[in-house]
């Protein structure tokens, strides 16, 4: 389950050269894919639950502050260097013994703390999804995830060969479950009235599109694989924010932010 973020993460280094107008925000991702990855593969036993950090959690924490202070955007970099800078006055000095630097913990945390807190919950979570026996529940379409409740992070367009018909599917924004959901309905509000759910594209991205709903005044964007099969569906909602341009200006808010915050 794991070669997921290699898949993420080689998708991510092919539209950095393809779209130069995200390479900055890919070029962040393919930092977090790696994050994500390393998250991933340590049993849950490793992260803590409480006070106090294990030297695991620490090493890929670490990771991922190297990634954000050299890649991340302005405010967010010089943020993770200062957080560095904490470090190695404290926690590296002790040897690497577990230690809460400031600005983790603290009653009102960071922009850096909440996308910390993002990359590393979204791959815990799926771990807990990958390694859980219990059994989804079987009901009504949902705009929510059916194992973690969360909001959707992006909708998939796929042939669906049985039905000789396009079937759409929802990838949750924490713990990357994907789930059916009708072509026509707002997972948002469910409306289901074609007039109030309209779509936009952009011509430099015919594969991806923005679903939006007149009714709840949100939006989704999609990507149809029958248009590009190579196409990712998290790493290409990410990266195509001229879709999300087009949406504000329309007056849409996002049904959920993706890991950059957009």
């Amino acid at each position: 389950m794991s070669d997921v973020f290699e898949k993420r993460r080689r998708r991510a280094e092919q539209l950095q050269k393809d779209w130069p107008f995200a390479a900055d925000l890919l070029r962040l991702y393919r930092g977090i894919a790696d994050s994500q990855r390393r998250f991933f593969n340590h049993p849950p036993s490793v992260y803590p639950e409480g006070e106090g950090f294990t030297e695991a959690f620490m090493a890929d924490l670490g990771f991922l502050i190297e990634c954000v202070a050299a890649e991340g955007p302005g405010p967010l970099a010089e943020e993770a260097r200062r957080w560095k800078s904490n470090v190695a006055e404290t926690w590296w000095e002790e040897h690497g013994r577990p230690h809460q630097p400031d600005g983790l913990c603290s009653p009102c945390p960071s922009p850096l703390y909440h996308f910390l807190e993002a990359v590393g919950s979204a791959a815990h979570r799926m771990r807990a999804r990958i390694d859980s026996t219990q059994e989804l529940p079987s009901r009504d379409p949902s705009g929510s995830c059916p194992f973690c409740e969360r909001a959707p992070a992006v909708g998939v367009l796929r042939e669906d060969k049985s039905a000789d018909t396009v079937r759409r599917s929802l990838i949750c924004s924490l713990c990357s479950h994907e789930w059916d959901f009708p072509r026509v309905m707002c997972p948002g509000c469910k409306e289901e009235k074609p007039e109030k759910l309209p779509r936009y594209t952009a011509q430099e991205i015919p594969w991806m599109r923005v679903e939006a709903c007149d009714s709840c005044g949100k939006y989704l964007k999609s990507v149809d694989l029958t248009l590009n099969w190579e196409a990712e569906p998290v790493v290409d909602e990410l990266a195509s924010t001229p879709l999300d341009v087009i949406a504000r200006e329309h007056g849409y808010t996002k049904i959920a932010p993706n890991l950059a915050g957009i």
